[in-house]
């Protein structure tokens, strides 16, 4: 079968789906067991994986859909998250579902086992289907094989990842799945309602949006009437979407200021885009030649750029410009996921196990549309996502979690291309070392055990500081505000009845602002905040707020005096095991009401 018509069959015989479905479970039950210790306490990977199970029981607990606060960080009130509903919907279903069968802890270690699973096997579903589309049947089998090792990609599948970049990746392979595929209204329709939804769920897959809207752009350039419909049918479901959400989602946090979800700025940009493109999806039509497109296209695109500027300036500006210039110095500056692939990341292994199957697959996937040439639409379409998210990814590291898995896709139409070719042997086991991903990650490890042990031993402390017996034993603790640095409150919110006066959310300026005062003043000082604010306890990892932007801040403050052993007579210790350092106030005012 050619590439044209697997394009327009791309049906999956038992034999895709079964392999697909055996390694979703191979892989899940290695990594559940792997876990198992920590995850049967629903200590979960990441700290978004812990608030992101909170707000799933806020919302089954009785908290309205449309109301996105976090009522146990920061300041009396809460704190407004940036998430949404969309992303909890079917978790929080199947621990409802659960819930009566096996009670609540059981149904919430199935959901964040099965959840993960039910999103990577349709990541391989997908994967496969893109690369039928791209090259023919042969290449579905080994695309599964490749995408189920693509890292980073699979790290966000692993169980519980409960957050909302696994369903994001989804959300783009099945984006990028609609643009190599047979034009039409349907698919223009379906892509515009996805577009939508990705875009309500988080900016974090902004570049790939960016770079789908860019190869759709090509594909209406160089197209026809069909592709005129997939343009104008994008164009309505995008806006329409969009309309339908700000009446039934309209978060009550409404921010002017932010541009990290959905919010003011953002949608008024997506409706400003969704016009846009039904507007040349309608002139197509008028526009034969090449010239006039062109014409047409630039026309459009300055008047929605003119509109985003007007409405939409924030997000000009990114995600956190909102964020108090101290925070973006000392915080923000220092998340290695907000960083560049080659400047910012703390080890050589990290730019290797992150970057090269982006990269490699990048390149490829070009070399494979030049040689199909022009006529080949679909693989210069997917070949100008992968380029353009690849430069993001230069810019931003974090976008490496979609790309990868796209970038594994080239890798097995190679492959499949020089199956029946003998002497092509060798070739096609280079190419599948170097369309592994994991190949990478194995590499780093062994680079980075060699030439950034410092850096792997605060890892490893890191990570023993959050391990799941700590968070049990201070759960037993009395209910009360803790204050810790921004990396543990998550855990503290995600598995005690606590509240945290911050975490690693840039809406909750105020509270992560007073954690920093508070840590950074000296002991006497921070007695008095503690008394304000009403804190009953005090978390700290031994190497916690140790980046080199504190050390001016250090020296006499209060977290340097705790990670030197020289306790306050404010605090008592509270032995919690492990190495976290935690205490309670031993005196503590009557009236709290002047907190912040």
């Amino acid at each position: 079968m050619t590439p044209a018509n697997a394009a327009s069959h791309p049906r999956f015989p038992w034999s895709v789906l079964l392999l697909a479905l055996g390694l979703t479970v191979l892989l899940t039950s290695a990594w559940t067991i792997k876990d198992w210790a920590t995850l049967s306490l629903l200590r979960l990977p990441d700290n978004d994986d812990m608030m992101r199970i909170a707000e799933i029981r806020d919302w089954i607990g009785g908290q309205r859909f449309n109301d996105l606060m976090q009522y146990r960080l920061g300041p009396p009130g809460g704190a407004p998250m940036h998430w949404s509903r969309l992303a909890d919907a079917v978790p929080a279903a199947m621990v409802l579902v659960l819930t009566p069968l096996f009670g609540t802890h059981a149904a919430e270690l199935a959901m964040v086992i099965a959840w993960p699973a039910l999103l990577f096997l349709c990541y391989l579903l997908l994967a496969a289907r893109i690369a039928h589309r791209l090259s023919g049947p042969a290449a579905r089998p080994v695309a599964v094989i490749l995408a189920a090792l693509a890292f980073p990609t699979i790290s966000l599948f692993i169980p519980g990842r409960i957050d909302h970049h696994a369903l994001q990746i989804v959300l783009m392979l099945a984006l990028v799945d609609g643009l190599v595929r047979r034009p039409s209204l349907a698919t223009g329709a379906a892509m515009g309602v996805i577009a939508a939804a990705s875009l309500a769920i988080g900016l974090e897959s902004a570049p790939e949006l960016v770079a789908v809207m860019a190869a759709l752009g090509w594909l209406w350039l160089t197209g026809d009437a069909a592709g005129d419909r997939r343009a104008l049918g994008f164009g309505i479901a995008l806006a329409g979407t969009t309309g339908l959400m700000l009446v039934f989602m309209h978060p009550d946090a409404w921010p002017r200021e932010w541009c990290d979800g959905f919010t003011p700025a953002s949608t008024r940009a997506t409706l400003a885009l969704g016009v846009g493109w039904s507007v040349l999806g309608l002139a197509g039509a008028r526009l034969p030649t090449l010239p006039r497109r062109l014409a047409a296209g630039a026309a459009v695109g300055i008047a929605v750029l003119l509109s985003v500027s007007q409405t939409s300036m924030v997000c000009l500006a990114g995600p956190y410009d909102a964020l108090t210039p101290f925070l973006k110095e000392v915080w923000m500056s220092n998340v290695s996921e907000a960083r560049g692939l080659f400047v910012g990341q703390d080890t050589p292994g990290t730019i290797l196990a992150y970057g090269a199957l982006s990269l490699l697959g990048s390149a490829l996937a070009v070399m494979q549309a030049v040689r199909g040439g022009w006529r080949a639409r679909p693989a210069v379409a997917f070949a100008i996502v992968l380029v353009i998210s690849a430069v993001a990814a230069i810019l931003q590291i974090r976008v490496t979690y979609i790309l990868a898995g796209l970038g594994s896709i080239p890798f097995a139409v190679a492959i499949a291309g020089a199956q029946g070719r003998p002497e092509r042997m060798a070739a096609r086991l280079m190419l599948w070392v170097l369309g592994a991903g994991v190949t990478y990650l194995a590499i780093s490890r062994q680079m980075d055990l060699a030439l950034a042990k410092p850096i792997e031993a605060a890892r490893v402390d890191a990570r023993r500081c959050t391990n799941a017996e700590q968070f049990v034993a201070i759960a037993r603790q009395p209910a009360g505000l803790v204050a810790a640095p921004i990396d543990l409150g998550s855990y503290l919110i995600g598995m005690t009845p606590h509240r945290a006066l911050a975490a690693g959310y840039h809406r909750n300026n105020d509270g992560n602002m007073a954690a920093y005062r508070f840590f950074l003043s000296p002991p006497a000082r921070s007695a008095a905040m503690a008394r304000r604010l009403g804190v009953d306890y005090v978390a700290l990892c031994p190497a916690n707020m140790r980046e080199n932007v504190l050390e001016p801040y250090r020296p006499g403050s209060l977290v340097e005096a705790l990670q030197s052993g020289h306790v306050p007579d404010w605090l008592e210790p509270v032995p919690v095991g492990g190495s976290m350092l935690f205490f309670r106030l031993r005196e503590r005012l009557p009236d709290r009401t002047d907190r912040l």
